[in-house]
């Protein structure tokens, strides 16, 4: 069975399936038509122009075919990255929240710090975490306080640049992030 998500099986596009047949059209006419010229040579109605014809026409057919081929490939190549990059994205996406667990342990954050830095992190305001959490803004801005405190930085931009810098550093790896690299506190 293929475990690969509906969305990575990469089928060609009607767009993509027309160009291949309007190429596959043009060169079965250019091979009929090459076929034909030889076939009227063959029957003595040849004149001075027909081999230039003919090589010129033949050459085209060659460089179409050429083109065919390389397009084909191309087309499988890009469909293979693709792939391959919503696979790694898969991945990342994964091991995101391990990579924010791990390192909210190595701070010893509580529960409730990290709800809030988890929170933070997702792009929430101050006053939509404490309507959430059924708290005052002023405990929501304590707790955050004890974060930044905790992890070494002075605010949320500085929590979130480190989090992307450290999940940009993981997308580069192939290893689980426990065996990575080691968190610093």
């Amino acid at each position: 069975m293929n475990n690969t998500p509906m969305t990575l099986r990469m089928r060609p596009t009607r767009a993509t399936q027309a160009l291949m047949a309007i190429q596959f059209v043009c060169v079965v006419m250019f091979l009929v038509d090459i076929l034909y010229e030889v076939h009227l040579a063959g029957m003595g109605n040849f004149s001075i122009l027909n081999p230039v014809h003919l090589v010129s026409e033949a050459a085209a057919l060659i460089l179409l075919l050429a083109g065919f081929v390389l397009a084909h490939l191309l087309l499988r190549h890009t469909r293979a990255t693709m792939v391959d990059k919503m696979r790694q994205l898969g991945s990342l996406r994964g091991h995101f929240d391990t990579i924010i667990e791990e390192r909210f342990r190595a701070w010893n954050l509580s529960a409730a710090e990290s709800d809030i830095a988890l929170l933070s992190l997702r792009g929430m305001k101050i006053c939509e975490i404490a309507r959430m959490r059924h708290t005052a803004e002023g405990t929501i801005k304590a707790q955050l306080s004890a974060v930044y405190r905790k992890s070494g930085i002075a605010s949320r931009t500085e929590l979130l640049a480190m989090f992307m810098d450290e999940f940009l550093e993981y997308s580069t790896q192939d290893a689980e992030p426990s065996q990575s690299r080691p968190i610093a506190a």
